[in-house]
């Protein structure tokens, strides 16, 4: 819908930019007590919220992969490198794009899901229509919190709405006591909301979904970073809410790829894209080969760190190559983690009919004969996520490729985590080996124990997730930033030979270093100024 408003309903719509909410007739006629007083305008009062609420994570400006070490840009623009290079401050992360640093925009949307508690109590709809869309919008508040809390540590709960008149010094409550507000409030949409969304409710939340979102506050909450004695009652905590879902109405989906493509078993909530969305997933990551623009390029980081088909890691803690793993330097990509040829486009690729040419001079390198001012910069693409069918230019057709905010691997990875920090290793393992037994993967069983078991859960996160939003919130949780930040950003030159083989020189893109500080980020600036001096700011931002 693309209708213009003649008036603008700022208080209620403040934190909608665009203007194309509504189609109702007059449209001048539109009060903010029309709004409350008829089901269909509050309906979508809510998904407006949603849409703010849940972005679709798939553009180089919102992944958060370009925090850490898994996807390199394009252009290298300064903004999406602050945090790997140690150059984050109170003033400059106002730069960094509002899926990250989202302290301005969740407080703002936290506000307008205030004001719809605050008038649905006496808008004239059914009750039981109502408890619905009250448990959504308790999802939505609580998802905030959640999102919050993960960036900044504990911040100010603000349950109501705040007049002109109002005092605005608010303190920052503890993390602990914003993760039981939320788990508080997540209960109350559990109870409020059936278990799935089906049918033309697809996509909106769900008991499950807030299940889901519980396993991971309270993972998060019993991890290091926010459990320094290692309480073995939040690890329980964890563990019980990660049960809940598991063995019930999920299943992991047999083929890896496509369960990002499109709905299946394996997913328990997400934000779904119709043609309407004009989704330029295709132009945004493809191959210049293709005219695309391999804006979010896998990391040679990220591809060493695939297993080869036997278990092994090709590579040791030193870097040199581990020779039982049989890794061949003259055929990297070969014999490895079946998710990596699902996940990443390389030199060879076979993709729209052609193999991938990310050689010095090939179609998809940089300096290739198509569009050599554009494409991948590590010599690799995104092929997770990414529809083979749809041309990155030259059609009509847009990809509607869901972004997947909770599937049911996590879950099975959150309990295997949980159950091992509980001492029961047999457990993780079951647990860790489900994923890995997938139809299309097969990797071979994990038998380590102890600290190695620990390494092993934490890596089984980082290439199952891969690309989904977790790696930078678990390297901070787990506190290893201070070891996996430190490496440099790193992708690869690959000369062709005259017999048709191939070279493969890694090369330096961005040198890093770390700081204990970015285990948080900064409270901006200004928020601290508006308030007066009553929001302290987290610990090594001055």
């Amino acid at each position: 819908m693309k209708i213009k408003l003649l008036i603008l309903i700022v208080a209620i719509f403040s934190f909608i930019s665009c203007n194309d909410i509504f189609d109702v007739s007059p449209q001048d006629k539109i009060s903010e007590n029309d709004v409350w007083e008829d089901e269909s305008l509050i309906r979508l009062y809510m998904n407006a919220c949603y849409t703010s609420a849940f972005e679709q994570g798939l553009f180089r400006t919102t992944q958060i992969g370009h925090a850490t070490d898994e996807l390199h840009s394009i252009k290298g623009s300064v903004y999406y490198y602050l945090i790997t290079r140690n150059e984050l401050t109170a003033d400059n992360i106002s730069t960094i794009h509002s899926y990250l640093n989202n302290w301005k925009t969740a407080y703002a949307l936290i506000r307008n899901v205030n004001i719809f508690f605050d008038k649905i109590e006496s808008a004239p709809i059914t009750e039981s229509v109502k408890q619905g869309m009250i448990g959504e919008m308790t999802f939505i508040r609580a998802f905030l919190y959640s999102q919050l809390i993960w960036r900044y540590g504990g911040v100010p709960l603000i349950k109501n709405v705040y007049g002109l008149e109002d005092d605005y010094t608010v303190k920052r409550d503890s993390y602990d006591d914003c993760v039981s507000y939320i788990l508080a409030e997540l209960n109350k949409a559990i109870s409020a909301l059936p278990n799935q969304q089906t049918g033309n409710n697809l996509g909106k939340v769900s008991a499950d979904a807030a299940r889901a979102l519980k396993a991971r506050v309270l993972l998060y909450a019993a991890s290091p970073l926010n459990n320094p004695t290692n309480d073995k009652a939040k690890w329980q905590a964890a563990s019980d809410a990660a049960k809940e879902l598991i063995d019930t109405r999920y299943s992991l989906n047999d083929d890896y790829r496509s369960t990002f493509i499109a709905q299946n078993n394996e997913v328990i909530f997400a934000k779904y894209h119709t043609q309407a969305s004009q989704l330029a997933l295709s132009q945004q990551v493809g191959r210049n080969g293709d005219h695309g623009w391999g804006s979010d390029s896998p990391t040679q980081n990220l591809v060493n760190d695939y297993e080869m088909s036997n278990g092994q890691m090709p590579f040791l803690a030193d870097g040199s190559v581990n020779m039982a793993s049989g890794y061949d330097a003259a055929k990297p990509y070969a014999n490895r983690d079946p998710r990596f040829s699902a996940s990443i486009l390389y030199n060879g690729s076979v993709w729209m009919g052609r193999a991938t040419e990310t050689f010095s001079g090939g179609a998809d390198s940089r300096e290739g004969p198509i569009d050599n001012w554009n494409g991948s910069m590590t010599g690799y693409y995104l092929k997770k996520f990414v529809p083979e069918d749809i041309p990155p230019t030259g059609g009509t057709i847009y990809p509607t490729t869901p972004w997947i905010m909770f599937r049911y691997a996590e879950i099975l990875l959150n309990y295997a985590e949980a159950q091992f920090m509980l001492g029961n290793e047999e457990v993780a393992r079951t647990y860790i080996n489900k994923v890995r037994d997938r139809a299309s993967v097969k990797m071979p069983a994990i038998t380590e124990t102890g600290e190695a078991l620990k390494k092993r859960i934490q890596h089984e996160r980082r290439i199952e997730l891969v690309f989904e939003g977790h790696r930078y919130f678990d390297v901070r949780r787990w506190k290893i930033a201070n070891e996996t930040e430190t490496k440099n950003i790193v992708g690869v030159t690959i000369a062709k030979k005259s017999n048709g083989e191939f070279t493969f020189t890694p090369k330096n893109l961005i040198t890093r270093t770390w700081n204990d500080k970015l285990y948080l980020l900064p409270i901006p600036r200004t928020e601290i100024d508006r308030s007066l001096g009553s929001l302290t700011q987290n610990n090594g931002y001055n």
